[in-house]
């Protein structure tokens, strides 16, 4: 409640009698004037107290919460929802990580919930909450790849879930990919550039086979020129594309252009456009007459060349 001296309000820290400052005033039990109001937050596990101060309705600076952190214990991590129960009115509560195996700690928070100063104290005391932070243990499962990509492997979980451990693997190689699985239980490779086998799990003893399956295919690089008037490119246009996954390119998949042996522009490449001279190497009117354009890929290899001549433009 604000009060006034004559029509003007006196604001917070501006109530005196004599020289001595008046914190709040009251009439019988119910305030008529507060100079500065606290919002507390007390008792949280491992932090201070936190006491935010201020004038009612003024925004309130910096944090407007309590944050904390928690410790599984060994063998365990945070799993589940967070949840806190007993909240005062005009609090809330925002649950921390968990759901990962990862997650051995946890920082939860409690906020205030509005971004000003009320009328009135507030506080929140940790030691009038119930607070859940559920775990669950972690179990670790063993299991046994032969063949030839023959692994002893483990992987990490929740209790009574799954998870994955995969075998040996074997890349195709650069400039190849791999055209089949590999053989046995989980096998993959086919299209791409590594081999293997990939197993769920949820118990320790497993064992499978996983072979290889020596099946490869040579990726194709290819570009093209062409100018001097066809298809209405006054100057020089291009066409390239690559015809394999790009992780068997090293380098990357872009076609460099150098213009009498320097370099003069570079241009990505897809697997759609090898027929489609949709990459303006030299545009109109730019003085393409006369000069040798090289296309080299990320491997140094010249894919094609390209004399420019009229009507390429002038010299």
């Amino acid at each position: 409640m604000p009060i006034y001296k004559g029509t003007n309000e006196v604001t917070s820290g501006n109530l005196y009698k004599g020289s001595t400052e008046i914190e709040n005033g009251y009439k019988a039990t119910d305030p008529f004037y507060v100079n500065e109001i606290s919002i507390s937050f007390l008792n949280f596990p491992g932090v201070a107290d936190y006491v935010i101060t201020g004038a009612p309705g003024d925004s309130i600076p910096g944090n407007r919460y309590q944050q904390w952190t928690a410790t599984a214990p060994s063998g365990r991590a945070y799993n589940g929802a967070q949840t806190a129960v007993g909240l005062p009115s005009g609090f809330s509560f925002s649950g921390g990580s968990q759901g990962s195996i990862s997650n051995t700690t946890t920082s939860p928070r409690v906020n205030f919930v509005a971004s000003v100063f009320p009328a009135n104290n507030t506080s929140v005391d940790y030691n009038n909450l119930a607070v859940t932070l559920p775990t669950s243990a972690v179990a670790t499962y063993s299991y046994t790849f032969t063949g030839n990509y023959a692994r002893s492997t483990s992987c990490s979980t929740f209790a009574g879930t799954s998870c994955t451990v995969g075998s040996a693997t074997a890349n195709a190689g650069d400039y190849n990919y791999w055209t089949a699985n590999a053989a046995g239980t989980g096998g993959y490779g086919n299209g791409g550039c590594t081999q293997g086998c990939s197993v769920s799990i949820s118990s320790s003893g497993g064992s499978s086979q996983c072979n290889a399956y020596n099946a490869k295919q040579q990726t194709t690089i290819s570009a093209s020129f062409i100018g001097c008037g066809q298809l209405n490119v006054q100057g020089l246009a291009m066409a390239s594309c690559y015809q394999a996954p790009a992780c068997s390119i090293p380098g990357g998949t872009n076609i460099s252009i150098y213009r009498d042996g320097v370099f003069y522009s570079s241009f990505g490449t897809t697997t759609t456009n090898c027929n489609t001279y949709d990459n303006n190497v030299v545009s109109f009117g730019s003085q393409a007459a006369g000069h040798t354009f090289v296309a080299k890929s990320a491997d140094g290899i010249t894919r094609d060349t390209f004399v420019a001549s009229d009507p390429c433009g002038n010299n």
